[in-house]
């Protein structure tokens, strides 16, 4: 079993790195698990310029494609993903979020479905928002399991190292389980989500015709899976107010373009 580590930190050998080895450690516990890191300092991703080409006419229109050609292929080889991220301001740090951003179109086209998520945020306050930004970074893989990897910049009491430790235990042991667990079929929340942005991909086909293209063909879910008739009916019937409370988002066809970027 392979698990590919992503860490956003700017420092080698920091919170996040003790983090990690804490993970492999009570990884190995439970089995074989061939852990590969890739930090993010390191990657040379360059920054994302914003030209929103990616998400608007397709990620290999990006003009800095083929740095993350690479990232890709390592998501794709590996059963699960480990997102870890220091608490920057109750964000996640910048390596992390040019990360995000050089992956964006995933939210659009997810991808990488099958693989399991485990995201882990470290440091002191904020970390619960942190885990936010972490828990949408990719769009596709199954987000299985959270940790706040609590280090503040003074001594910590014995219990606190405890609770931390046991937190940790949990959170690995769910992110293991999760990663025997081959069923892929969708919750009612990712369902939703389908509809909503294939519906949107109808709508805004001129100005998003990567997403046109993508979705034209998909007929009931993002890859061949058996969606319930119960979850089928319930989401038809959630489909329209949905539309409804996002009405004011539809494009606007007298010509007029607020756009900037």
């Amino acid at each position: 079993m392979k698990v590919l580590v992503i860490m956003g930190s700017p420092r080698k050998e920091g919170t996040g790195s003790r983090a990690v080895k804490a993970i492999e450690s009570r990884l190995a516990t439970h089995g074989p698990v061939q852990l590969e890191v890739l930090r993010l300092k390191d990657a040379n991703l360059g920054q994302c310029r914003g030209c929103f080409q990616c998400i608007s006419r397709g990620e290999e229109l990006c003009p800095m494609r083929k740095e993350i050609v690479a990232v890709e292929e390592m998501i794709e080889a590996a059963d699960g993903v480990i997102l870890v991220s220091p608490g920057y301001v109750q964000n996640v740090s910048g390596l992390m979020k040019n990360f995000m951003d050089r992956i964006a179109y995933t939210n659009h086209r997810p991808r990488f479905f099958g693989k399991k998520v485990m995201i882990v945020a470290n440091g002191g306050s904020g970390l619960a928002k942190t885990l936010d930004a972490l828990r949408i970074a990719i769009g596709g893989p199954e987000v299985v399991s959270e940790l706040e990897y609590t280090q503040l910049p003074w001594p910590m009491q014995e219990r606190s190292i405890v609770k931390r430790r046991a937190d940790l235990e949990k959170a690995v042991d769910k992110f293991y389980k999760a990663l025997q667990v081959k069923d892929m079929r969708p919750s009612f929340n990712n369902y939703m989500r389908f509809l909503f942005l294939k519906g949107a991909s109808v709508e805004a086909k001129e100005w998003l015709p990567a997403d046109h293209e993508f979705y034209r063909d998909l007929d009931r879910y993002y890859y061949d899976v058996d969606v319930g008739m119960g979850m089928r009916i319930k989401a038809s019937l959630l489909m329209p107010v949905a539309k409804f409370f996002m009405r004011g988002m539809a494009p606007q066809r007298d010509g007029a373009d607020g756009s900037d970027r």
